[in-house]
């Protein structure tokens, strides 16, 4: 700290582009991308910056100013960057019809008021994030839990979902946010200011068994595999269950019981009919595994004990560069150019950071050592000198 000098934009670009390099080169520690040894050696980490400088930048690598943010915010550390990531996002891409909503684990193990555990996770502790993509993994909006209370299902969807209703768009939803005073509140007596039909946007979902205002004879009936039962109340608003290996209950503002052969056949290669409101769910669902997917391979997330780290580098160093990678994909598209997956897409943006670095690309020593032809020989001509005698 004694030996800090003022850091500028090319330094933090290197540094980021350093955090991008170690997730695709991943070795023990820190320190080992420095180490001279045969078995750790590279000529990026240490052409790029020391070691104590990078350690120095991690260790005060900020995100707010702690001595004018208020105290009583548990996400001052993060909530101007959540806040600008997110408004780029929406500038530059409108999503299509559907869009889902759904949350993802930050790992953390650490101490924290807003800690969250879910069993059924990749990550089971951590913190949670609120996401709404679009069917290719595209993140619109997103929102950090931090307790407190505001993560009501109905409300988590409604405020993800806000810029982009009355335009007929359909949200879906898995069993935790789907209810039906989400779809329609005015044909169910919980309080609720305002649903999505009410704001001209569709939802199909999944359900729970306790959703309150359900109709019990679809919730009750005993279905053989394949069969389907369901009850429509007066605003469009449908509840089904369907069998399969085990009762499926869903909730469709769009959809009825028809049913549709599913565009894959079965393990046994016969064509099995499906609700066309379950083939809608299962594609358009896909999007917020497409982004955590695309997100895990080579993660430059690292083990820390500073939260606001954690979940910086997935904001920045993740969902960011997914974003941008949809977005460049889209692009060779339109131009007939190839694609590129997420870990050539992250290569690209490592040489575009680390170039103009002095350090980033090996360079000849100035040392040089070369043979050079004598002034005799240069000019064609042999030298006089006699041979020796011994």
């Amino acid at each position: 700290m004694h030996g800090w000098k003022e850091t500028n934009s090319e330094e933090m670009e290197a540094f980021i582009g350093l955090l991008l390099w170690m997730g695709l080169v991943k070795m023990p520690s820190i320190k080992c991308y420095w180490q001279q040894s045969k078995l750790y050696r590279n000529s990026v980490a240490q052409q790029t910056m020391t070691r104590n400088r990078f350690q120095l930048l991690l260790k005060l690598w900020h995100f707010a100013d702690n001595e004018t943010t208020p105290k009583d915010d548990r996400l001052h550390k993060v909530r101007k960057l959540v806040e600008m990531l997110v408004s780029r996002y929406q500038k530059v891409k409108l999503p299509g019809e559907n869009i889902v909503v759904d949350e993802t684990m930050v790992p953390f193990r650490g101490r924290l008021h807003f800690k969250q555990y879910i069993p059924g996770k990749a990550h089971k502790y951590g913190v949670k994030l609120f996401k709404m993509c679009d069917e290719d993994g595209y993140t619109y909006n997103l929102n950090v839990y931090a307790g407190q209370g505001d993560g009501q299902p109905t409300d988590v969807v409604m405020k993800l979902a806000e810029p982009y209703l009355e335009s007929g768009r359909t949200v879906c939803t898995d069993s935790y946010y789907t209810s039906l005073p989400l779809a329609d509140s005015l044909h169910t007596s919980l309080p609720l200011a305002d649903s999505l039909l009410q704001k001209k946007t569709h939802l199909v979902g999944t359900l729970r068994l306790n959703r309150k205002g359900l109709p019990a004879d679809v919730c009750k009936a005993r279905l053989k595999k394949g069969e389907v039962v369901a009850r429509e109340n007066g605003s469009g608003t449908v509840v089904m269950k369907w069998r399969d290996k085990q009762d499926v209950l869903l909730l469709s503002t769009k959809h009825t019981d028809t049913m549709e052969n599913a565009p894959r056949p079965n393990r046994k290669g016969e064509q099995v009919a499906k609700p066309q409101a379950v083939l809608y769910y299962n594609k358009a669902k896909q999007g917020i595994d497409v982004s955590n997917q695309l997100s895990s391979y080579h993660s430059a997330v690292r083990k820390s004990i500073r939260w606001y780290h954690k979940v910086a580098a997935e904001l920045l160093l993740g969902t960011s560069v997914v974003n941008a990678c949809i977005l460049y994909n889209e692009l060779c598209v339109r131009k007939g150019r190839n694609v590129v997956s997420i870990v050539e897409f992250r290569e690209k943006i490592i040489e575009s950071l680390l170039v103009g670095q002095d350090c980033a690309v090996p360079v000849e020593p100035s040392n040089k050592h070369f043979l050079r032809e004598t002034a005799e020989k240069e000019h064609g001509k042999r030298s006089d000198r006699k041979k020796r005698r011994y």
